[in-house]
Order: C-alpha cells, then sequence, then structure tokens
C-alpha cells in the first residue's frame, strides 16, 4: 500500500495523511490470512508516481490499496482504490467522508468495506487447495466458514 497522497493543498498536512496511512496499515494488518507490507515499506513509496502493477511485483502482493485525503477545516474526506496488483485493474472504490472528529470511525469504515472486498477475493484465489477434497460439501463449507472468519475479523 503505497502512502495516502495528501490532497489538501498544503505540504504540513502530509502529517496528517501518513497517519492516515499508518492507521489503515496497522487495522489491514489483524484480519487473518492477510499479507500487509510494513509502514516502512509503504514509506518508500512516498511521492512516487508508481504503478500498481509493478508494486505488486516488486512486492509480490494480490492487491495495492491506494487513496487520497483531503482535509478542509474540520471535515476529512479519505478516497481509497483496491486494485489487482496483477492486471491493474480497480476492484472497488470508495470515498469517505466525516467530522476530523470521528476520524477513528473513518478508519474503521474505511477498512471494514475493504475487508468484505478482500475476504471473497482471498478465498477464491485459493480454490485448488480445497479442491482436493473428495466431499463437495466440504469444499463450500470451508469457503464459507473462511468468509465468515474475515468479516468476524474486521468487527
Amino acid at each position: 500500500m503505497p502512502p495516502f497522497k495528501n490532497l489538501s493543498g498544503d505540504p504540513a498536512q502530509d502529517y496528517f495523511a501518513d497517519g492516515v496511512t499508518e492507521n489503515i496499515t496497522t487495522k489491514l494488518s489483524r484480519i487473518r490470512n492477510s499479507f500487509v507490507i510494513s509502514r516502512e515499506t509503504a514509506f518508500t513509496f512516498k511521492g512516487k508516481g508508481v504503478d500498481a502493477r509493478e508494486v505488486g511485483k516488486e512486492l509480490g502482493v494480490r492487491h495495492v490499496l491506494e487513496g487520497s485525503v483531503q482535509r478542509d477545516g474540520s471535515r476529512v474526506r479519505v478516497n481509497a482504490q483496491l486494485i489487482d496488483a496483477e492486471t491493474g485493474a480497480h476492484l472497488g472504490s470508495d470515498r469517505f467522508d466525516e467530522d476530523i472528529a470521528d476520524l477513528f470511525k473513518l478508519q474503521d469504515q474505511v477498512v471494514a468495506r475493504l475487508a468484505k472486498h478482500l475476504g471473497p477475493r482471498t478465498v477464491l484465489r485459493k480454490p485448488k487447495k480445497a479442491a482436493r477434497s473428495k466431499n463437495p460439501d466440504a469444499v463450500d463449507l470451508t469457503m464459507r466458514g473462511r468468509c465468515a472468519d474475515d468479516a468476524d475479523d474486521t468487527e
């Protein structure tokens, strides 16, 4: 996840975008079976216009989260896009608007929505392991269990 960009027009607000990046990275890393790069690695991409596919190849990740932060007085807007690191395709995007007093609530919303996008995609990318079972019901139940576990881990 490259650091979120500061779109506020005020370089003094970089700390704010960096803080949002760090907090979202921490929360995403709590999702079971997820692989999230460290904040230090993420910040090596700060200020560089890198393609999600390049990031995916360099770091060996399936998904790249890109985003931006805008702060205007007591309001903050966060835009986030989940990108398939292999194809560069957008898997989902969302915009979040909150009062600055509710920043933690905003970050929780971002992570919860991302987990919904990531959970099923992560399970669907692992079917070969589960498909070895001779019982088709076992495969179905395994996939359902993983989706339920991932959803529970974001709460």
